[in-house]
């Protein structure tokens, strides 16, 4: 197993982690579900760091994925922005965020972590009904061509 280092970002690592976004974000691009962090600037990520919790995972010095958590109620915690750059993807960092995500949720004493994801995604939805994601509801988008799905795993 690989070594990964999960920690706050920063401002400082708004260019890299734009980078880190715009090539795991293409996949989805190239699948038909296009989002805005496919095309993150480093601006975009600047106010993601200001504005929410947001981590980064380390291989080495290299940043090499991220993830947002937004509290939205007393018991809940968004899970959103989960991104492997394209050159890590399949060596267990996206599970690794999942976990550090889902340890924080709990240490924060939240009972909910939920996320959103597009139902007709050719592997997302199963990954986190794996993982002990539950669907809830639908997740109409009118800006977008394709609808997602709210899923949510009970934490405490």
């Amino acid at each position: 197993m690989i070594e990964v280092a999960i920690r706050g970002a920063s401002v400082a690592d708004a260019e890299t982690l734009a980078e880190v976004y715009r090539s795991a974000y293409s996949e989805n691009q190239r699948l038909g579900f296009p989002t805005k962090a496919a095309s993150a600037t480093s601006e975009t990520v600047k106010n993601w760091v200001e504005d929410s919790r947001l981590f980064v995972a380390q291989m080495d010095d290299e940043i090499v994925g991220g993830v947002r958590l937004e509290v939205t109620d007393d018991d809940r915690i968004k899970l959103s922005r989960l991104a492997v750059h394209e050159e890590w993807k399949g060596k267990g960092i996206g599970g690794e965020l999942l976990d550090y995500a889902e340890a924080l949720v709990r240490e924060w004493g939240h009972s909910t972590v939920w996320l959103t994801t597009p139902e007709e995604h050719p592997y997302l939805p199963a990954l986190y009904r794996n993982r002990g994601y539950e669907r809830t509801e639908p997740y109409p988008l009118e800006y977008r061509e394709y609808d997602e799905i709210v899923m949510e795993k009970q934490i405490q």
